[in-house]
């Protein structure tokens, strides 16, 4: 580790020990444009900084729990404009990527306009001018449930209730970051794309079988 202008930075082997890529696959990354810039120093030697071993993390997960595709991590780094120089933006912008592909875009002139108020009034979607495949299977669901007629009670209190959830989920990343001094990034998607799904479908199996 070396710091220049006051800020860490890795060689490759450094960052090859600590992200467990081999030194050919970072340098392709790199070429792809999803690593942050590197310094080179008056040896030729190139250092990258700190935050590469997030984004490295970061594009593990994409592709071993997602199946992400490099052209569609890379895809997804252009579109959410990835912040190189802040950790915490940055993590959030994982969990942006994780919870909405990017595919399949529709205009929201070319979607049916009262769907898209009345979800965006019930705040299951924001109000944007282009929606992706996420966002549309989510208004094609609420378009079915709507015909109910308790559904919209029903999903603003599912709403509230995910409000409270993400209260928690800050929470429970701020006692994490409290006890240890430091965030895992991995730890984060985890819960969202694993823990959370499970316990909520967990239970929601187990409440159908009390009514069966």
């Amino acid at each position: 580790m070396k710091i220049i202008n006051g800020k860490m930075f890795y060689k490759m082997s450094e960052l090859v020990e600590q992200v467990e890529l081999s030194n050919h696959t970072i340098a392709f990354y790199y070429k792809k444009g999803l690593l942050p810039n590197t310094v080179n120093t008056s040896k030729n030697m190139k250092y990258y900084p700190e935050i590469t071993v997030t984004v490295l993390n970061l594009i593990k997960y994409f592709k071993d729990n997602l199946n992400f595709s490099i052209d569609y991590i890379k895809e997804l780094f252009d579109y959410y404009r990835i912040d190189f120089d802040d950790r915490a933006e940055l993590i959030l912008q994982s969990i942006q990527m994780l919870s909405s592909e990017i595919k399949n875009p529709i205009s929201k002139k070319d979607l049916d306009k009262q769907i898209v108020e009345e979800a965006i009034e019930l705040d299951l979607v924001d109000d944007k001018d282009i929606y992706f495949k996420t966002e549309l299977e989510v208004l094609k669901v609420y378009e079915e449930l709507r015909s109910y007629e308790v559904a919209s009670e029903l999903i603003k209190e599912y709403v509230t209730t995910s409000k409270k959830l993400a209260l928690l989920e800050r929470e429970l990343s701020s006692k994490v970051l409290e006890k240890t001094g430091f965030l895992p990034e991995v730890l984060i998607l985890n819960i969202l794309n694993s823990f959370k799904p499970y316990i909520f479908n967990r239970h929601t199996i187990i409440e159908f079988k009390k009514e069966s």
